[in-house]
């Protein structure tokens, strides 16, 4: 199995996803920067350039990515779930056909965006899985709420701006401005059988703390409910809006000349911008980490 650092260094530098998360970091305070070598964070962490120190924080970071003890590669697992079940669902609902040349859209020819049920599904697995995958790298129980809520002020970097991509690409896209007010009546409307209509579930259901599906539900509202009033601050304070997060991918991608819930589903089937900016957040948990035992 790779490490977390081979996974970032395996990271496209342009595509569709890094054009995407250009575009939404427009609206962002302090954007964001493609990292995509491991060499490159190391230094940018240590403050060297030293090789020699590079290589022996790398080789720590590689030591604790690969163990079992740790929660980095679990982490990992958390984000790779999501990212299949948003390409699987996205997939089966679009009919596209893409230019290779700017503007990279050329004509969408036909889109059927999800229910807006299994939307807030997909949306409160996200959450989940972005609060999983912070109990996991640091060593905290599973269903540590008020932590989470707390370290979701101190996102910076790729993990604020991937909050901006999920707050704008899974909630004022497809369900509009008022998003995140109705989304907890949305998934009070979820059953067992919404909840296992989404492939994330499935990758994920054998890491959610709780049994069987109503647990896993009622996890998953606590998780959202903790999400929200962060987000919706967050939102608040830098006026996101549907309008705005189409004209900043228009700025990256070119003209779109869908509705904005097809222009979601056209994200969910061709970018990974949860997954590539989950593996840089974790890469660099993992090298601060790995910096200061050395």
């Amino acid at each position: 199995m790779s490490t977390v650092l081979e996974r970032l260094d395996r990271l496209p530098r342009r595509n569709l996803t890094v054009l995407a998360l250009k575009g939404i970091s427009t609206l962002v305070p302090g954007g964001w920067h493609n990292t995509t070598s491991a060499d490159e964070l190391i230094s940018s962490v240590m403050g060297s350039d030293d090789p020699a120190l590079i290589g022996q924080v790398r080789a720590r970071a590689d030591e604790l990515s690969r163990s079992r003890h740790e929660g980095y590669s679990r982490a990992m697992s958390l984000y790779d779930a999501v990212n299949r079940s948003q390409k699987a669902a996205g997939g089966l609902r679009v009919l596209a056909n893409i230019g290779g040349a700017l503007p990279l859209v050329k004509r969408m020819a036909n889109l059927t965006p999800a229910s807006e049920t299994l939307q807030a599904v997909d949306l409160s697995l996200k959450v989940a899985a972005e609060m999983l995958a912070f109990t996991q790298v640091n060593g905290l129980p599973g269903d540590s709420f008020a932590d989470f809520g707390a370290a979701l002020n101190e996102y910076a970097g790729e993990a604020r701006v991937r909050m901006a991509a999920m707050i704008c690409f899974d909630a004022l896209l497809p369900l509009g401005d008022e998003a995140l007010q109705k989304l907890d009546a949305l998934l009070g409307r979820v059953g067992q059988k919404e909840l296992r209509q989404s492939p994330a579930y499935a990758g994920m259901a054998g890491m959610i703390p709780g049994r069987g599906d109503d647990a896993h539900l009622g996890f998953l509202r606590q998780g959202v409910d903790q999400w929200l009033g962060w987000a919706g601050g967050f939102a608040g304070s830098l006026g996101l809006s549907g309008q705005k997060a189409v004209r900043a991918l228009e700025g990256s991608l070119g003209p779109w000349q869908g509705g904005f819930d097809q222009l979601a589903t056209f994200l969910d089937a061709f970018t990974d911008t949860y997954q590539h900016t989950g593996v840089q957040a974790v890469a660099r948990r993992l090298v601060e980490r790995a910096a200061a035992e050395i």
